[in-house]
């Protein structure tokens, strides 16, 4: 057969595009996110340099006896009754003779009349404990003692404990409504479980079992899902509230009572769609809004565990591991967090639309194998959540702020990845998938597309108004302040989207390809220019009387960002951006800054010292000084006789 001309070319661009296709399949498979305008490259979690040094946890039990007292929901009266175990104490008091057990609870209550009622509680006086009697509606936490009293009077204390109830305090009539309407209606309950500091590429590595239950049908990740600030504060405030912690301070100091009240929580909004709404975290010491800051003057969602976190921090045995409070009295930190999530769903599943928040430091905050020891305890809990059938009624979000900061993990090959790319999974129950597939579609289109926390924020928006066709339909006051152009994940995300265009800095940014330039001439040039700017700062901000001026001692690494045809390049062609990995003295502190370097002008542009990125630990250098930011960059001149 003979091809004519045009059959000829018209065979050839098929081939062509064929190869072109083919070619960008291939280059998709080793990238995130692959397109002309962001590359962010695939990460084997199992590399010589992570594998080398990396342990496997046990999870340590913080008790082996059994409750003496107990709590359960009595469903006919929709109120708790509380049970003695008096057999556990049998074996004492026998050998006590003639003694008795006696159990008693204080009733724990949020302070709201302190200036700052996050990190204060009211105590009331003992009370009795009658066997099988109701706990009092208004009643959402309490601690118990059990004592043995000998013929002499004298009491041993048996055992303490600490116990939270999610009272159900819903009108019926709301009830009866919510009922009725879900058959016609359905409004999805959502609930997002967090882990600090774990990247989606160590959750492969740690946490094999909860990988594998967020493979199952239903679930989405989003594997270009990139971080936009340094620490848990600014990452969640974006996801949370839309805002960036630079652009709240237009509008209210976050270290001053009542400016995070002010703030655009998404939690609000679903309270005033009539959603029930819950909040906790562990580690009290280093929560989110509290670390530095004031916390909530108003209880900022129905039902709240801090207070009592707070008071049993304060009251029990804390037994620290993994760097933070990990036993608290009888039960790990982080099971007070769950067994408070799996009250909440038990409570209000199928009775009312729900959204909840839950949050865990203990364990992967500062160690990054401290997941490896969670990992069969976490998957338990999903899988208790699973049988109280959340998975089939409700929208649920497994994600984290940033992946490890410090030391062995972030200063690996793939560290510059492992600190910017949190995890994030998203599960769409079946029912939303029927029901809204296109909607379903996109998501799955967006998982290898880049997106942000300020596009966690929008989606969740869009949860309240599932009608909407396009963000053009969200009215300026729901949109994330900070990031205009961000939209939410139920929406095609632009093929060609540019960090700029998801609200991400070009520090935190993983779309431009790297070329290592360490021992290039003008490296340490630029490293000195930038150790000179620290010490700059240090005097501008009145910290010189406290912190020590930093020497460079050597460059550890340095990268070059190659500008991708995103229509961003500088206007000189001199000006580059670097990435330098460098180490100073006293004290030998890692940093790292992302700078832009105009080697023409031998100068430094638009360095902000506020954002470098400490690679080592600050935890003993910089206790001189309460500003989160300066820790990192602070070595206290009062630390210099004491050993790091």
């Amino acid at each position: 057969m003979t091809l004519s001309r045009k059959d000829f070319q018209a065979l050839l661009i098929v081939i062509c595009f064929g190869f072109w296709i083919e070619n960008l399949v291939q280059g998709a498979d080793d990238y995130y996110v692959y397109s002309p305008v962001c590359q962010m490259p695939a990460v084997n979690p199992f590399t010589w340099d992570t594998m080398s040094n990396f342990h496997r946890k046990t999870l340590r039990h913080c008790h082996n006896d059994s409750d003496m007292v107990t709590s359960e929901f009595d469903f006919e009266t929709h109120q708790y009754r509380l049970h003695v175990h008096e057999h556990l104490a049998k074996p004492i008091m026998n050998r006590k003779g003639n003694a008795t057990l006696e159990c008693e609870y204080q009733e724990i209550s949020r302070d709201n009349s302190d200036q700052k009622p996050d990190n204060a509680y009211n105590q009331l006086r003992r009370r009795p404990i009658e066997q099988h009697q109701f706990v009092p509606n208004n009643t959402d936490y309490m601690i118990t003692s059990c004592y043995v009293r000998d013929v002499t009077k004298h009491r041993e204390l048996l055992q303490q404990d600490a116990i939270s109830f999610i009272e159900d305090r819903l009108p019926k009539e709301k009830v009866k409504d919510f009922v009725k309407d879900e058959s016609e209606v359905h409004k999805p309950s959502v609930l997002i479980m967090g882990l600090d500091s774990t990247s989606r590429i160590n959750l492969r590595r740690a946490m094999p079992s909860v990988y594998k239950f967020v493979r199952q049908p239903g679930w989405f990740e989003m594997q270009g899902y990139n971080k936009v600030g340094d620490n848990t504060f600014p990452n969640l405030l974006a996801a949370l509230t839309g805002d960036s912690e630079k652009g709240v301070g237009d509008y209210c100091d976050v270290t001053k009572p009542g400016c995070l009240d002010s703030l655009n929580f998404i939690w609000k909004r679903f309270k005033k769609a009539n959603y029930t709404t819950a909040f906790a975290e562990d580690c009290s010491s280093i929560s989110t809004f509290n670390y530095l800051k004031p916390g909530f003057v108003k209880q900022p969602t129905d039902y709240y565990l801090r207070p009592l976190l707070f008071a049993i921090e304060k009251q029990f045995k804390v037994t620290n591991d993994f760097g933070f409070a990990y036993c608290v009295g009888r039960h790990l930190s982080f099971s007070y967090v769950w067994d408070f999530g799996q009250q909440f769903i038990d409570r209000f599943l199928g009775r009312s639309p729900m959204f909840g928040f839950l949050w865990s430091n203990s364990f992967t905050h500062d160690y990054y194998e401290g997941a490896t020891a969670l990992d069969n305890l976490l998957w338990k809990y999903l899988k208790s959540f699973e049988e109280s059938n959340l998975f089939q009624k409700s929208i649920v979000i497994l994600m984290s702020d940033h992946g490890h900061r410090y030391n062995t993990l972030r200063r690996a090959s793939t560290g510059y990845f492992e600190e910017r790319m949190p995890m994030m999974f998203i599960y769409l129950p079946p029912w939303f998938r029927r029901k809204y597939p296109h909607l379903a579609s996109n998501l799955g289109k967006n998982q290898n597309r880049l997106s942000s926390n300020y596009d966690v924020y929008m989606t969740l928006q869009h949860l309240l108004q599932l009608d909407s066709k396009s963000v053009d339909e969200f009215p300026d006051n729901l949109r994330a302040r900070q990031c205009k152009s961000c939209q939410s994940l139920f929406f095609e995300l632009p093929f060609n989207r540019t960090c700029q265009m998801a609200g991400i800095e070009e520090k935190w940014c993983c779309c431009q390809p790297t070329e290592t330039i360490t021992n290039s001439p003008h490296v340490s040039t630029i490293a000195e220019a930038i150790v000179q700017r620290m010490n700059e700062h240090l005097i501008s901000h009145n910290l010189s009387d406290l912190c020590h001026n930093f020497t460079l001692d050597y460059v550890e690494k340095a990268d070059r960002k190659t500008i991708l045809s995103n229509g961003l390049r500088p206007a000189d062609k001199n000006e580059q951006v670097y990435i330098i990995v460098f180490e100073t003295v006293p004290k030998n502190p890692i940093f790292e800054a992302t700078v832009r370097w105009n080697s023409r002008t031998q100068r430094l542009l638009h360095f902000d010292v506020e954002e470098l990125s400490r690679l080592t630990s600050y935890k003993n250098d910089a206790n001189c000084i309460n500003r989160k930011n300066a820790k990192k960059y602070c070595i206290c001149k009062d630390s210099l006789s004491r050993p790091s």
